[in-house]
């Protein structure tokens, strides 16, 4: 009878492919927790590392930050802001239509600032030239009441523009282009912080004749260059200027 050949001793330890199969598992582990750390990204030390890398390379450039420091939201507000200002268009837009207002007398235009809404200002004004008429004052009042809400945006700066052809004002009531086109906008920026807006976010600018839009030879093109503009920016209301406001205005006990 053969002798049975006696299974050798087994090696102490995992076998070898246990090993590979391992460093694989830690592989895919570690490529995983990569794209975990992309999809959770820090913006704030990413910003910070990217201003390390700009000034390296010789390029640099000076950003004003409107929040504080220690916000956890230092950088999302600049990837916020065009959501908003997208949404406050469509609102506006839908506001026009409502009240039944020619878009060739009012107009939404974007640009890369923000964007601005543009009235004639020979439909919006009554013949006085500062008087805002009333189908123009119920789109203003449903204007403002969004752009009032800190849920649009409630800190964007709000720049009126207002903008004449290059004819002389009518009536000598007021000597220059300048003039004219700064009581316009000075009028519609007092009926906006009239209907609840913070009067730190409006700022009121006569340009007069000097920025048309259009040919001032030509009638329709001086309709068209005689406006007002109400320009929603991308900037906000600083913070810090909020708190110091606030310690200006606190009564002395």
């Amino acid at each position: 009878m053969a002798e049975k050949k006696k299974c050798p001793k087994c090696k102490k330890g995992a076998p070898g492919w246990m090993v590979t199969f391992g460093d694989l598992m830690s592989l895919l582990l570690t490529f995983f927790v990569l794209l975990l750390s992309f999809a959770q990204l820090d913006i704030v030390k990413f910003e910070k590392a990217k201003g390390s890398l700009t000034t390296a390379f010789g390029v640099q450039k000076l950003e004003q930050r409107n929040v504080s420091p220690n916000s956890p939201n230092l950088i999302a507000p600049m990837y916020k802001q065009p959501i908003v200002l997208v949404k406050l268009r469509e609102q506006v837009a839908s506001f026009m239509m409502r009240e039944n207002v020619d878009m060739g007398d009012a107009e939404t235009v974007e640009d890369n600032t923000g964007f601005s809404i543009q009235f004639k200002g020979e439909a919006m004004f009554e013949a006085d030239g500062l008087t805002i008429r009333q189908n123009f004052q119920d789109l203003l009042r449903q204007i403002a009441s969004t752009l009032a809400g800190d849920a649009n945006g409630g800190g964007n700066l709000i720049r009126v523009v207002g903008h004449t052809d290059n004819t002389p004002p009518p009536g000598g009531a007021y000597p220059t282009n300048w003039a004219l086109s700064m009581a316009r906008a000075a009028a519609v920026t007092r009926f906006l912080a009239e209907q609840g807006i913070d009067p730190r976010r409006l700022q009121a600018r006569g340009l007069g004749e000097f920025h048309p839009v259009a040919d001032n030879n030509s009638s329709a093109g001086r309709q068209r260059n005689n406006r007002v503009e109400i320009q929603l920016s991308t900037q906000t209301l600083p913070r810090a200027m909020d708190n110091a406001m606030v310690e200006i205005i606190k009564p002395v006990e």
